[in-house]
C-alpha cells in the first residue's frame, strides 16, 4: 500500500482561436475535447473541453481546453480559474493575437503563475524565417507572462 497522496495537475489552454489548442490537447491526451456537433462543424471550441491523462497509479494530468474566440471569454474565465499551469498556444504564422493577450491578462489576474509556451503551425512558415519568428513570438508573449522565464516548445500540429 502506497502512502503517496493522489496528485492532479490542472493545465488550461490559452490562446487565439484556430491556433491549435484543441489539437494540441488531443495529441497530448488522446482526447478530442470538442464534443458538440456545432464545435466540429464550425471547427472551433464553444464550451470547455476536458481531457485526462493518467501518468501513473496516483498522478493525473487534467486538461481544460478553453474557447479562443472573444465571444466566449466568460467561458474561458470559468475554465482557467482552477488551473495550476497555462499552456499558451501561439501559431507561428499569425503570432500573438488579441485573444492571446486577453487570455494572458485573465490568467495573470486570476493568479496563474506557471506557463508553458507552445508555438504551433511551425510548418506554415518558411524554414529560413523560423528562428527569427520563434524569437519574436517568445519575446512578445513573455512581456505578458508574469514569470521571468518559462519553457517553450515548437510543434507542427
Amino acid at each position: 500500500m502506497s502512502c503517496r497522496a493522489p496528485v492532479t495537475l490542472i493545465i488550461a489552454t490559452a490562446g487565439h482561436v484556430d491556433h491549435g489548442k484543441t489539437s494540441l490537447v488531443k495529441e497530448l491526451s488522446g482526447v478530442d475535447t470538442d464534443r458538440l456537433e456545432e464545435e466540429k462543424h464550425r471547427g472551433l471550441s464553444i464550451e470547455l473541453g476536458y481531457a485526462f491523462l493518467q501518468v501513473d497509479s496516483s498522478s493525473t494530468i487534467s486538461f481544460i481546453d478553453v474557447p479562443g474566440h472573444h465571444r466566449f471569454i466568460n467561458t474561458m474565465i470559468s475554465g482557467v480559474c482552477s488551473a495550476d499551469l497555462a499552456l499558451v498556444v501561439v501559431a507561428a504564422h499569425e503570432g500573438a493575437m488579441p485573444q492571446t493577450i486577453e487570455h494572458l491578462e485573465v490568467l495573470r489576474l486570476l493568479g496563474v503563475d506557471h506557463y508553458v509556451i507552445v508555438i504551433t503551425h511551425i510548418d506554415k512558415i518558411d524554414v529560413s524565417r523560423r528562428s527569427g519568428v520563434i524569437k519574436a513570438l517568445l519575446a512578445s508573449v513573455k512581456t505578458h507572462v508574469p514569470m521571468a522565464s518559462c519553457p517553450s516548445f515548437v510543434v507542427s500540429n
